[in-house]
């Protein structure tokens, strides 16, 4: 539920603030405010009761340098996030897919592969 992602949210920031390539992409972030956007966006994606209200995730993507594999990352941090939390691996694939939707819009690259 709401609360079980929250407390996931909160966990995988932690660990991609310790992580010496993605820390940086945070430098200057208001993480209060992102931990809130994540926790909107991820509910949302979800299917969950939460709509997300931050700004479109090409604009605020855009020229930020993430690739492909900085993606990969930061998904890796939710993925021991929620199997630190006891997430049945059912549930963290279906969850893992869902934000792969959604890569093309935070890296910039185009899945021209269809």
């Amino acid at each position: 539920g709401p609360e079980g992602i929250a407390e996931i949210v909160h966990a995988m920031y932690d660990r991609v603030l310790a992580d010496p390539e993605l820390s940086p992409f945070f430098d200057d972030a208001p993480m209060d405010r992102l931990r809130k956007m994540q926790f909107e966006f991820i509910v949302s994606a979800l299917g969950g009761p939460v709509s997300y209200s931050g700004a479109e995730l090409t604009d605020v993507h855009r020229g930020k340098g993430i690739s492909g594999a900085h993606f990969a990352k930061f998904c890796g941090h939710f993925a021991d996030a929620m199997e630190a939390r006891g997430v049945n691996s059912h549930d963290l694939n279906l969850a893992l897919s869902r934000l792969a939707m959604y890569k093309d819009k935070v890296t910039g690259e185009t899945n021209v592969d269809g």
